[in-house]
C-alpha cells in the first residue's frame, strides 16, 4: 500500500508473537491483492476490467470495504468517492509533470468515476458498473481498514494487547498491561501539530499535505483529491478523527479535508460516536 507497517503486541512468549504477527501481516498481503490500485492483478483492477452493465460477483473482502465506502460517501454529501481511479492517476501525472490536465482529458476522466456509477450489492457479494474504464481508488480507507483486518487476526491468536501503526494510521486493542489507561501515542495532525492521546480499543488517523503538495502556475495543489473537480485541494486543511474502528477513521479523516471545518457537521451528524476534528482554511467550494 505504498507504505510501512509496524506491529507491537504483548505475548506470553517470543514464538507466540511472531507466529501471531506473521499471520496479521499475511492478511494484509490478502487485502493489498484485493484493493490495490497499483497493481494490475489485484481484484478491484481485474473486476472493473470486465464488461460493463452486468453483474459480477466480488469477494467477500471486496464486497465489505465497498459497502463501508458507500456509508461514508453519502454522508459526506460525495467528498469521500473511491470510484476516482481515473482521476487518482491523472493527478498523480499532473503532480510528476508539474502542469494541469488538459481540460478535455479531465472531463474525460470525470465521466469515468464517481460511486453513482457503481452498483454494490454486499449481500450478494457482487459489482455492477455503468461504464468502462473506471478505477477504484481506497487510499482513503485501504489501510484503516488493513489494520482492522490484522488486528482482528491478532485477537483471533489470544493476542489483544496490541498496536498496528500503518503509515500514521493507528489501531490499538487492549491497553498494555504496564499502561492500564491506554496505549499513549504521540500523533501529528496534517499541519503538523503534535499532540499525546491516550487510546485502547479505538483508533486514529490523521490526514493532511503536509509533506505532499506541488505547485502549478503559482498555486499550491495538495494530493488530496475534491472528488467533485478531479483536482487536488488548493487550501490548506488537516484532520484528525479518532474512531472505534481503523476504516472509519481513516475515511472520515479523508472526507473531513474534502469537506473544510464549515462542513464537518454533514459527517459528525452521521458517526455520533467518532470525534473528527478539522483545522485550516474554508472549504475551496460548499457542500450541498
Amino acid at each position: 500500500m505504498g507504505t510501512k507497517c509496524r506491529i507491537v503486541v504483548f505475548a506470553p512468549s517470543e514464538p507466540v508473537a511472531a507466529d501471531a504477527c506473521a499471520a496479521a501481516f499475511e492478511r494484509i498481503a490478502d487485502l493489498e491483492d484485493v484493493m490495490s490500485d497499483y497493481r494490475p492483478d489485484s481484484e478491484a483492477a481485474t473486476v472493473l476490467g470486465l464488461e460493463p452493465r452486468v453483474w459480477h460477483p466480488i469477494s467477500p473482502d471486496l464486497a465489505a470495504v465497498l459497502a463501508r465506502c458507500e456509508l461514508v460517501h453519502r454522508a459526506s454529501g460525495g467528498a469521500f468517492d473511491p470510484a476516482v481511479g481515473p482521476l487518482t492517476k491523472l493527478w498523480r501525472a499532473s503532480r510528476r509533470s508539474g502542469s494541469l490536465p488538459d481540460p478535455s482529458v479531465l472531463a474525460e476522466a470525470r465521466e469515468r468515476s464517481g460511486m453513482e456509477k457503481l452498483e454494490t450489492d454486499a449481500a450478494s457479494e457482487r459489482i455492477r458498473f455503468a461504464r468502462s474504464g473506471m478505477g477504484l481508488d481506497f487510499g482513503g480507507i485501504g489501510k484503516g481498514f488493513a489494520a482492522d483486518g490484522a488486528m482482528r487476526v491478532l485477537s483471533e491468536c489470544g493476542l489483544r494487547a496490541a498496536l498496528i501503526d500503518f503509515g500514521g494510521d493507528v489501531v490499538v486493542g487492549d491497553a498494555p498491561p504496564d499502561q492500564p489507561g491506554g496505549w499513549s501515542l504521540r500523533v501529528r495532525d496534517g499541519l503538523g501539530t503534535p499532540r499525546t492521546l491516550r487510546l485502547s480499543n479505538a483508533a486514529v488517523a490523521t490526514s493532511g499535505d503536509l509533506e505532499q503538495s506541488v505547485e502549478i502556475d503559482g498555486k499550491r495543489y495538495s494530493h488530496i483529491i475534491d472528488p467533485r473537480s478531479g483536482l487536488g485541494l488548493t487550501r490548506r486543511t488537516a484532520s484528525t478523527v479518532v474512531a472505534d474502528s481503523g476504516w472509519k477513521a481513516d475515511a472520515l479523516a479523508s472526507a473531513a479535508c474534502v469537506l473544510g471545518p464549515e462542513n464537518i457537521e454533514l459527517l459528525r451528524r452521521s458517526f455520533p460516536g467518532a470525534v473528527i476534528e478539522v483545522v485550516g482554511e474554508p472549504a475551496d467550494r460548499p457542500v450541498d
